[in-house]
């Protein structure tokens, strides 16, 4: 039988890398069955529950078909305000319940044939019926699993930047949906929808839960500024605008061709290597950022000369990550660079991919730098000892 956390079993009889080369960023699919449906992975007093705490990003979205509104309220609800729902057409959105829902973090190993820095969070949703948050498109991937009752899923149109919204201040809901395909999902079956790809799910019933697990794309808008913002540190203050004859203009108010030459020289200067590794270093950044800092660290730091003592027994070190933070490394030779929440650590390679694994060799620490990361990493409450 699958369960929950089976990496093999959640495309279902869909090879994995079949399914990067064909549905990857590029089709949806539909896996009927993907997930146990008898694991109980959250209910809806728990995700209630999760919604009237300060740290947890939540939302209510009331659909009114009559009047073809929406209204949506922002977290942390009073406990009351459940108990004030109408019967239909409202939906409560948890963010991130993977970190706080063990049973819920669990189903991120079910995605391990996929880069880990790209996966974002466990959203999941609890619907009345008729509820829904309408017809939108995401930026980023997204894999629906019906955890519980059944859910309506219509696809539609690709869309862009470009695409007509709504004028409401807070739901980005698609002006115009075209339908292209309608799935019923019962509990254990899964969705893939790829970045751009309009859809629309809505609740057939009551006790309609459903996890999103979501997969980040930082812009590249996003990566160029903090490659810039790196670039522009090594430039250092000494490295200025020159005149030259030609770039001195008869009109004073000009910035000529010539002037603007001189500009394009401070970038030219720039080597291929520089440019290359502050590009590295801001995606590393970008992909680590956690998505809730403050929660990071939240359950406790480890005791510093524990550890030392721990690393002179020698053997094997297990690590633990936090539920809030983000791990990723890139390697140059023998060294690394260990992103760790939108920070950046040059450690070596041993050390990145041991902390990212959780599991370290303590006759390869070493280094003192190295030792230095990980006592920063456990100070931070990053990581923990197993």
């Amino acid at each position: 039988m699958r369960t929950a956390t089976s990496t093999a079993s959640i495309l279902g009889e869909l090879a994995e890398a079949r399914f990067i080369a064909q549905h990857w960023q590029r089709q949806p699919l539909l896996v009927r069955g993907a997930v146990d449906a008898g694991h109980a992975l959250v209910d809806g007093d728990e995700l209630a529950g999760l919604a009237c705490e300060d740290t947890v990003e939540s939302r209510i979205v009331i659909h009114d078909p009559a009047r073809g509104s929406w209204r949506c309220e922002d977290g942390p609800f009073d406990a009351a305000r459940f108990a004030t729902l109408p019967r239909h057409g409202w939906t409560l959105l948890v963010q991130s319940v993977d970190q706080h829902l063990p049973r819920v973090a669990a189903l991120r190993s079910s995605f391990a044939f996929l880069p880990r820095w790209r996966l974002d969070d466990v959203m999941v949703s609890y619907a009345a019926e008729g509820g829904g948050v309408g017809p939108h498109f995401d930026r980023y991937d997204v894999f629906l699993i019906q955890a519980r009752g059944r859910r309506r899923w219509e696809l539609g149109q690709r869309c862009d930047a470009s695409s007509a919204l709504c004028e409401h201040p807070e739901l980005k809901l698609l002006a115009d949906f075209t339908r292209s395909a309608a799935y019923e999902l019962e509990a254990g079956d899964m969705l893939y929808v790829p970045p751009g790809l309009a859809h629309w799910g809505t609740a057939l019933g009551a006790d309609c839960i459903t996890c999103s697990v979501g997969f980040r794309a930082p812009s590249h808008g996003e990566i160029v500024h903090g490659a810039a913002a790196r670039l522009a540190e090594d430039l250092g203050a000494d490295a200025r605008f020159q005149d030259s004859p030609e770039s001195v203009a008869i009109d004073p108010f000009l910035i000529n061709a010539a002037a603007l030459g001189q500009v394009s020289l401070a970038w030219d200067t720039l080597a291929r290597r520089a440019v290359d590794a502050a590009l590295a270093h801001a995606f590393g950044c970008q992909v680590t950022e956690p998505r809730d800092p403050d929660l990071v660290g939240a359950e406790g730091t480890a005791d510093a000369d524990a550890l030392a003592r721990r690393l002179a027994q020698g053997g094997t070190l297990h690590l633990m990550h936090d539920p809030a933070s983000r791990f990723a490394y890139t390697v140059d030779g023998e060294r690394a660079v260990l992103f760790v929440d939108g920070e950046a650590h040059p450690v070596s390679t041993t050390l990145a991919r041991g902390v990212c694994h959780g599991r370290l060799s303590t006759h390869d620490l070493c280094d003192d730098e190295d030792r230095t990361v990980l006592l920063t990493l456990l100070g931070q409450g990053s990581i923990h000892p197993g």
